[in-house]
């Protein structure tokens, strides 16, 4: 042992002689009696749990304190330290605020992932989604939620690599070499990537089996999975279709009447013969059915529907909530079994004389077609009663290569009541039923008869009575068979102020067809119709509900709108009537041109028939519903909105006095999920990788809470001290002027297999560095 002896005033603070031994343990030590020196004054006790106790007046280098444990004597027991010693406020800090930070993350992830609710578009959203939806929002909220939590995931990972370290060094030790590294790493490291390299640089089994190796490659995956997670979040980004807000805007509403400027002209078959509008539309929910009853009456009863005064098919589907006034067509079809007396036979086809349809020729009687079916005859009939009406009507032929029913309507009275000497338009009015004045009777003729077939049928054939079926009158012509119901179809348009709400979304189908092929499906549009069977309500038909609120507000401008006009047609009418009315004559003149008796509507497709042709779309809708469902006033029905639609849009843009409206559409945004219909894959690996970052933080702290009896996390100063010790004092000490590298190679050499531990030293009661 040698003694040295510490002089002049470069001495330390407590200028006192100081003995070391050969292994550089300080043995005793002596005080220079220098009254201002800081440490001569008193010496400061504190307990097992570091807390200061009090001042004694020795030295706590003094020799008698250096060897206050014997070697006979037990080292004090060492106490688990308590949360504010073993980790501090920083530590609990980033354990538990961190972890409540991460979870916090993790639960606006959700929010934002889910928060669009049960019902479709996310109708029932709280407002922030909505408001981050419909402001597109959510890449920027999401990328601020991913640096959140990368920030978070990176305090606690250097966290995790102190207590993991403090673990090890205390449970298990380690390789000389390693010594230094894992003791500084309990207060100061950069994360767990050089612990997780030291653990690997292990060959033993058995530690790549603790769990706290587990821990740390664990915390490496996860810490670096994350910082992916932005990534892996906005890949689940989808368009995704938002209720929007409700906004205020204007419905056109009227014509706008500029004096000698303005042309109110009507061209027949304009709309029937061009594609057709099918547009979404409000419906009055009175539901209808018009199956037939005994008698074989078949009524759909009134029927009211309103066009939202929107031109493009992508704004109207969008809508889910139009007020504002808007026109509403009122109409009610119904067919009865006809009582007739007629003769049937061939007739050459309009464009050759090898082609041949069927003709039929006769007399309705009203009185008794009204008395069979118990129908009231309302204002259809004269005061003298109801008259026969005389007929000539075509029948169609099936094409060849088509199985199907193919449908006429026959006009043959005309419009009942149709323009008079006083100059009035057809009006009809819906209190009075659809057998009344101003309704349009028609028969509607459906057969299975081909070309050949009719080339058998003879000239001027008496129409047998027929056999009742349903509300047809059925013909055998031993050839085949031809249907006949007698048909009544009345309608009117008026202004109202309307509100109009979608239950789910609304659609416009299209009936789209090759026309080389007969290959055609008009299920859909018959479903927006409310004609196929099963009928299903609104939501299943994709209209949206209607409710009428009352007469429409005066317009801007309402003096000029309410000024009397003169027009040869339609007498003295206001802008706003003018507006109605028009619509109206157009829509009679699609049904029957010049209002003349005897016309056919060819109302199929794969048929020849002598009438005049309408667009192959509206003919089909109207043969399949027939054919379908045997239903012709619903075939009817589906006719007249289908008008309505086309003379509606067609004018749409001349309503250009406008109507305040509110509205509530949907738009198009970019948002997470949904996870129903998309799936979640960023979401899912991001929440795994959460959970499994905050199972390593809690396992680590709980181990670490509960095992640990010498580490502080934060502490530098115990961390160095600890490293003296019998074992590294000559590492120490040559160490002063050399690399980590020169240091653990040699010590690799040396002491491949010395492993190292924290812990209190048996003689001196001190904590350090001692063989494992």
């Amino acid at each position: 042992m040698t003694t040295q002896r510490i002089h002049g005033p470069e001495a330390s603070v407590e200028d006192s002689i100081t003995s070391i031994d050969n292994q550089g343990d300080i043995l005793s030590s002596q005080q220079n009696h220098d009254p201002e020196s800081f440490v001569e004054g008193s010496v400061t006790s504190i307990d097992n749990e570091g807390e200061i106790l009090g001042n004694q007046e020795s030295h706590p280098l003094s020799e008698e304190n250096s060897n206050a444990f014997s070697v006979a004597e037990e080292p004090p027991t060492d106490q688990r330290l308590s949360l504010k010693q073993s980790l501090g406020y920083g530590g609990l800090f980033g354990v538990i605020g961190g972890s409540l930070w991460v979870l916090g993350i993790f639960g606006f992830l959700t929010f934002l992932w889910f928060g669009h609710g049960s019902a479709p578009e996310a109708a029932n959203a709280t407002s922030l989604w909505r408001f981050i939806a419909l402001h597109n929002y959510f890449p920027q909220t999401i990328t601020i939620c991913s640096v959140a939590l990368r920030v978070a995931v990176g305090i606690q990972a250097t966290i995790c690599t102190s207590m993991i370290a403090s673990l090890i060094l205390e449970k298990h030790g380690a390789q000389k070499r390693d010594v230094a590294w894992l003791s500084i790493m309990r207060s100061l490291n950069g994360g767990p990537h050089k612990l997780g390299s030291l653990l690997l640089s292990k060959r033993s089994l058995t530690d790549l089996l603790r769990i706290e190796t587990w821990l740390t490659f664990l915390v490496i995956v996860v810490t670096l999975a994350l910082q992916f997670s932005s990534t892996l979040l906005l890949s689940d980004i989808n368009k995704f279709v938002i209720l929007g807000d409700l906004n205020n805007t204007e419905f056109g509403d009227t014509f706008l009447y500029k004096e000698g400027d303005f042309a109110a002209t009507a061209i027949e078959l304009e709309f029937i013969t061009q594609p057709p509008v099918y547009a979404a539309f409000g419906e009055v929910q009175a539901g209808f059915d018009a199956t037939p009853n005994e008698s074989g009456l078949s009524d759909t009863g009134l029927i009211q529907r309103s066009l939202l005064p929107i031109p493009e098919t992508d704004a109207r589907v969008s809508v889910r909530k139009a007020e504002g006034t808007t026109i509403v067509m009122s109409s009610h079809s119904s067919c009865i079994r006809p009582r007739m007396s007629a003769k049937y036979g061939i007739d050459f086809y309009t464009f050759g004389d090898k082609a041949v349809v069927g003709r039929i020729v006769g007399a309705v009687d009203y009185n008794a077609s009204f008395q069979d079916a118990g129908v009231p005859s309302n204002s259809l009939c004269s005061d003298a009663g109801c008259e026969t009406v005389g007929f000539s009507c075509t029948i169609p032929t099936r094409d060849y290569n088509n199985t199907d029913w193919q449908t006429i309507s026959c006009l043959f009275g005309g419009v009942l009541g149709a323009v008079n000497p006083s100059k009035n338009y057809p009006v009809w009015n819906p209190a009075d039923g659809p057998w009344s004045l101003n309704s349009s009777v028609v028969l509607v003729i459906t057969t299975n008869m081909g070309n050949e077939d009719w080339m058998g049928v003879p000239s001027d054939t008496l129409l047998p009575v027929g056999s009742p079926y349903q509300e047809w009158q059925s013909y055998d012509t031993g050839l085949g068979h031809f249907n006949i119901t007698l048909c009544s179809t009345g309608f009117s348009l008026g202004r109202f102020h309307t509100s109009m709400v979608a239950p789910r979304f609304v659609q416009e189908p299209q009936n789209k067809f090759v026309r080389t092929s007969s290959t055609h499906n008009t299920t859909d549009v018959r479903a927006l119709m409310g004609v196929k069977i099963p009928q299903g309500n609104h939501m299943d038909r994709n209209i949206l509900d209607l409710e009428i609120l009352g007469a429409p507000e005066d317009p801007p401008g309402s003096s000029q709108a309410s000024e009397l006009l003169e027009f040869e047609l339609f007498g003295n009418v206001t802008m706003a009537k003018l507006t109605l009315v028009l619509m109206e004559f157009i829509i009679y003149l699609q049904s029957s041109p010049g209002f003349f008796a005897n016309q056919s509507m060819t109302l199929c497709y794969f048929c020849s028939a002598n009438g005049y042709a309408v667009n192959p779309e509206i003919s089909l809708l109207f043969s399949d519903t027939v054919a379908e469902t045997g239903r012709a006033a619903n075939a009817l029905l589906s006719l007249m909105t289908t008008i309505f639609a086309s003379v509606y849009y067609a004018y749409l843009d001349t309503l250009q006095v406008p109507h305040a409206a509110r509205v509530v559409t949907t738009t198009i945004v970019e948002t997470p999920g949904p996870c129903s219909t998309n799936g979640c894959p960023g979401y899912v690996t991001v929440s795994t990788l959460i959970l499994l970052h905050v199972i390593c933080v809690v396992t680590t702290a709980a181990l670490y809470v509960t095992q640990i009896r010498y580490s502080r996390y934060g502490n530098v100063w115990h961390t160095v001290a600890q490293l003296r010790g019998d074992d590294l004092t000559v590492v120490l000490t040559e160490g002063h002027d050399a690399s980590d590298s020169v240091i653990e190679r040699s010590l690799k050499l040396k002491y491949e297999n010395q492993p190292l531990k924290v812990g209190r030293q048996r003689t001196t009661g001190r904590v350090e560095v001692i063989s494992g």
